[in-house]
């Protein structure tokens, strides 16, 4: 007799996927979503890759399974649109009220554990959510889990970083609560968010200590979206120390692990924080690759699960000099993140618009969005966020300490960002600052070679003559290192000027 094949959860999205178009094919839909969906733990891309199929129900097949109409909340906030995410948490609300007596409890549960992960659920209602699920005793929740992104926050929606300056003080509190969250894996999350606060506040050895400490006990608890946050942020803390070459190993680890266990939703922060490595070596080759082949596509519906990966996309962009796509991808988020709890991610999308403007040399608008961003790091003491932007940053603060003056926070981000840039003289430097910057006349007769045109007929459209474009053309070969006008065209395209 064969063997029974054991199926493991969460299955692997394509799977799910073949699952789900079979259902559709065969009117199975609703038996099929209520068995990968509700009865068994499921990833956050299998649920978002299978979004089309949870919006062919119907509305009386959601009030009927009101656990379905959390489903669609998380869908729905997954693409920022948070008033449609409320209106389905009210609607499964509205139906649990014709739900049988013995199921209030269950239903409440469902309740609670979708709005707990809601970016618009107030603080005061999370913990009041919090705390009913655990004087009834409905803990651990199986949906509420660290993210990819940040490891203060949950489900990849609300961000917990603006707390951590009570995490000391509040300890037994906090890790008791955790715990009863979490389960027995409460006592690490405790430690990988604390670890997470002493690096903000740049006491970096102190938060190596805490997450290389806490890695063995999670490993031995098997909770691997806790044991990725914990690699992934000693992976951050070598590499701006200078520790690239340790990223690799780390790397290789994570992927071990994530292939044993299934955990297939961590890939993509993975390789944007393995492209992000890439981008502070300079190893442009790879941060091209990266950006052409693997990183998420912002041009469709934006999927807020991986902004992690968004905010490193736009780094890309702007290591490869693309500058406008970049604009364009930042302002998205930036309105997106503006209607959540989300400070951390909006402080750093308000600086990578500063690094933008800053690159095109746009000072007034580059202060606007560095005062933004000031702003929030200062509340709350995100030192680090800005100050690994390295020479960068360092630029910037000391154009914003020109204009504006001095003060202890922005020194300290001076400080430490001079020394990331020391270590990562290359980091957002796009192709074009590898070369000596051209006149405005050398880059008129650049633009003019590159139409195919010679130097007497270049001369004739500039008003020159041909000597002195020769003279130009020669020192466009000599700050371009190249010998012949096709070598600096080719350059001045790859390079952007073209």
């Amino acid at each position: 007799m064969d063997k029974k094949v054991q199926t493991t959860y969460p299955r692997p999205k394509k799977e799910i996927l073949r699952i789900m178009r079979a259902a559709d094919k065969n009117g199975q839909l609703l038996p099929v979503i209520l068995e990968e969906f509700v009865q068994h733990t499921f990833s956050m891309p299998a649920l978002w890759e299978s979004r089309e199929y949870f919006r062919k129900l119907g509305n009386e097949e959601c009030v009927r399974y009101p656990v379905l109409f959390s489903h669609l909340a998380l869908l729905s906030a997954m693409t920022g649109r948070l008033d449609e995410a409320r209106a389905y948490v009210d609607a499964m609300e509205m139906a649990l009220k014709y739900q049988a007596s013995e199921n209030t409890i269950y239903h409440e549960v469902c309740r609670c554990a979708t709005e707990i992960v809601m970016p618009y659920t107030t603080d005061i209602r999370f913990l009041k959510d919090v705390f009913w699920l655990i004087e009834h005793g409905q803990v651990p929740v199986a949906n509420l889990t660290l993210s990819a992104s940040r490891p203060g926050i949950l489900n990849g929606f609300r961000d917990f970083t603006r707390f951590g300056r009570y995490l000391e003080k509040y300890k037994d509190v906090i890790t008791d609560t955790i715990e009863k969250l979490y389960g027995n894996a409460g006592k690490s999350v405790y430690e990988i968010m604390l670890a997470e606060w002493n690096y903000q506040k740049n006491d970096c050895f102190r938060a190596l200590v805490l997450v290389t400490g806490t890695i063995p006990l999670i490993e031995q608890e098997q909770d691997m979206r806790c044991l990725f946050v914990a690699l992934a942020l000693q992976m951050k803390i070598l590499i701006v120390n200078g520790q690239t070459k340790a990223a690799g190993p780390l790397v290789i680890k994570i992927r071990d692990r994530i292939h044993k266990t299934g955990w297939e939703e961590l890939n993509t922060s993975l390789d944007a924080l393995e492209c992000l490595a890439a981008c502070y070596d300079g190893r442009q080759e790879e941060v091209t690759e990266w950006l052409e082949h693997v990183a998420p596509d912002e041009n469709h519906e934006l999927y807020m699960m991986d902004v992690y990966a968004y905010l490193v996309k736009i780094r890309c962009y702007i290591q490869t000099g693309k500058y406008m796509v970049a604009h364009v991808l930042v302002q998205q988020l930036t309105v997106l993140l503006q209607q959540g709890n989300r400070p951390m991610d909006l402080c750093e999308c308000y600086m990578l618009s500063a690094v933008i403007c800053y690159k095109v040399n746009d000072e007034d608008r580059m202060f606007t969005e560095l005062s933004k961003a000031l702003e929030i790091a200062k509340k709350r003491q995100y030192i680090r966020l800005l100050a690994d932007e390295g020479s960068c940053m360092a630029q910037m603060i000391f154009a914003y300490q020109k204009k504006y003056g001095t003060d202890g926070f922005t020194d300290k981000i001076m400080q430490f960002a001079a020394e990331v840039g020391r270590h990562f003289p290359d980091y957002l430097k796009s192709p074009i600052e590898y070369y000596e910057p051209l006149t405005k006349t050398e880059e008129a007769v650049l633009r003019l070679m590159g139409q195919g045109m010679s130097n007497s007929e270049i001369a004739d459209i500039l008003g020159k003559k041909t000597g002195t474009v020769k003279f130009h053309s020669n020192n466009i070969f000599k700050k371009f290192d190249v010998t012949n006008r096709q070598q600096a065209v080719n350059l001045g395209r790859e390079i952007g000027l073209l």
